[in-house]
């Protein structure tokens, strides 16, 4: 499998990935508020502007609105065409870091605990739940037409039905004992998959308890002990159950859920997996050298420009 590089690729941290749906466009967001459009097919950077303050993440609405999260707590609507960003909701009091979308709405996880959804046609927040209890903070989420799932601080996983915001479907303890990195719904709707800090995913099924799983992945093995790295991003192609994992250790596997099995290796990279997304027959895999993070001590470091791969699966 062949992978192209992205030409003028973001120059600090990409944060999102965002696949448009019915067009070769590639919409990129990093941590220097930078709001990326690429044309895939052409291999080109159509647009590029940018934010007074870092971006977090992004999704598209069924009107073909780009919003995306500000680390300010904002939500903004992205016009490419005017080279500006209008305000949508403020009320987050720290990053929107998480953000996915259902029915045309906006759902929008921060920092600060809290979740929104709102209506990007009117910019009405038809829901705003300040804090999940014991102030924890989202650390990522995925919705399809009837559901949220949202992984919370201190390992809980809530599930909402968006027809219901003030009743959750259910409350559970985290299928991984360390911190959250990223959460996707399965494209049919019948569970969800979770990676974690240590090297972990766990698969969850709403329906059937008994096929839950979890394994290892993205790990070196020494003579005397295993070197355990981060699972940063998930995404599963949308036209079968096959699961695609990226890591700090550069690489990218390729998962069958229903044989539990690892297919292939994909892609191996210098530096660390940070963002995956698949559309299609297609795949994005965005990198960059995050070794800052594990940094005994606070330092100015002038971070490498991050490199944005695709192919054709």
């Amino acid at each position: 499998m062949k992978f192209e590089s992205l030409i003028d690729s973001p120059k600090d941290y990409v944060s999102s990935l965002l696949v448009a749906p019915e067009n070769p466009h590639l919409i990129v967001t990093a941590w220097d508020g930078t709001a990326s459009l690429y044309d895939h097919e052409k291999n080109k950077l159509l647009e590029r502007i940018k934010h007074d303050y870092g971006l977090l993440s992004s999704t598209w609405t069924l009107w073909g609105k780009i919003c995306v999260g500000s680390v300010q707590g904002e939500v903004l609507e992205v016009d490419f065409e005017s080279g500006k960003f209008d305000l949508m909701s403020e009320q987050a009091t720290l990053g929107v870091n998480a953000m996915s979308s259902s029915n045309g709405n906006v759902v929008a996880g921060s920092w600060d605990g809290s979740l929104q959804v709102i209506d990007p046609r009117t910019s009405k927040v038809e829901y705003h739940q300040k804090r999940f209890s014991e102030n924890r903070k989202v650390l990522a989420l995925d919705s399809n037409e009837d559901i949220a799932v949202v992984a919370y601080t201190g390992g809980k996983v809530v599930v909402y039905d968006l027809r219901n915001m003030d009743q959750p479907v259910g409350t559970q303890d985290s299928g991984l004992k360390f911190q959250t990195r990223d959460i996707k719904l399965m494209p049919q709707g019948q569970g969800y998959a979770q990676s974690s800090i240590d090297g972990r995913v766990a698969v969850e099924y709403f329906d059937n308890e008994s096929q839950r799983l979890a394994f290892r992945c993205h790990r070196m093995n020494l003579t005397d002990s295993q070197f355990v790295f981060p699972v940063n991003s998930l995404a599963f192609s949308s036209k079968t159950n096959r699961l695609y994992t990226g890591g700090s250790d550069g690489k990218v596997f390729a998962w069958n859920i229903e044989t539990r099995k690892k297919t292939e290796q994909l892609l191996k990279t210098e530096e660390s997996v940070v963002r995956l997304a698949a559309h299609d027959d297609m795949l994005f895999v965005a990198a960059t050298d995050d070794s800052f993070k594990t940094m005994a001590t606070v330092q100015d470091v002038e971070i490498p420009s991050s490199r944005i791969y695709f192919t054709k699966l």
